[in-house]
């Protein structure tokens, strides 16, 4: 039986420190059978040309553009890559991130145990300095459909880079977000969306592979410095919308 088709996305803006060795991680994978699209999302400093160079080592590496409109967040360049996507699953990497040679494998283990079909999937994150050195893993667990529900009116237990889609639901329009109203938050109204049709995002109860990387230039930290509370926003949407 022949391997599914994995394609690892990665939006990518001003990574010039961390880009090779993100690419590098996704193009190591033990999963054979895999595209690594790099979409750059309008960079002003030397990423494209650190890509470029890695192109001639991979027939599995492309480098995409895509217009930067929203601020803090990777949604024009996540949707690009998504369209441009030939795999099964949709995996999304950031350009600062890392990913351990086994995540691949490790992640699909999960859609392919043949007892519950999952169509999302979510797993720990190991949080890496801006060195590399291990800081801590972060998880979130939920029992259940009701459970995710009522914890999004609360606070997003999802670790986005960590997602993963079935290109089912690409393909059924289900995977379509908001910057324009959410700006860097519009993942967490997403999850809010899926879950408000009855998609469960299975969560891992473990770390899987992923190394997020925290330093002050990312998009999350922006994201806290903005005066608009916008999870609170969604919050009140989704509670409204909910009755709850």
């Amino acid at each position: 039986m022949s391997e599914s088709k994995v394609s690892i996305i990665i939006p990518c803006y001003n990574a010039e420190k961390w880009i090779k060795q993100t690419v590098e991680s996704a193009l190591n994978q033990t999963y054979d059978n895999i595209e690594v699209i790099v979409v750059d999302n309008e960079s002003t400093d030397k990423s494209c040309d650190i890509i470029n160079e890695l192109l001639n080592e991979s027939s599995k590496l492309s480098l995409n553009t895509a217009e930067n409109i929203y601020p803090h967040c990777w949604d024009e360049a996540r949707s690009k890559g998504f369209s441009l996507a030939q795999g099964k699953y949709f995996f999304t990497l950031a350009s600062d991130d890392l990913l351990h040679r086994d995540y691949v494998k490790n992640c699909l283990r999960y859609f392919n145990n043949g007892k519950i079909k999952v169509q999302m999937l979510q797993s720990a994150i190991r949080s890496i300095d801006s060195d590399g050195n291990f800081l801590r893993d972060i998880n979130h667990n939920y029992r259940s459909l009701q459970d995710l529900k009522e914890t999004l009116l609360m606070k997003c237990p999802i670790n986005s880079p960590t997602v993963i889609y079935d290109r089912e639901l690409y393909d059924n329009g289900l995977l379509e977000t908001s910057p324009e109203t959410f700006s860097g938050a519009a993942d967490y109204d997403l999850y809010c969306s899926l879950v408000d049709k009855n998609y469960f995002i299975f969560s891992v109860g473990s770390w899987l592979g992923y190394y997020y990387r925290w330093h002050e230039e990312q998009a999350t930290w922006q994201m806290h410095k903005k005066e608009i509370n916008y999870d609170l926003l969604i919050q009140n949407k989704w509670r409204k919308k909910w009755s709850v």
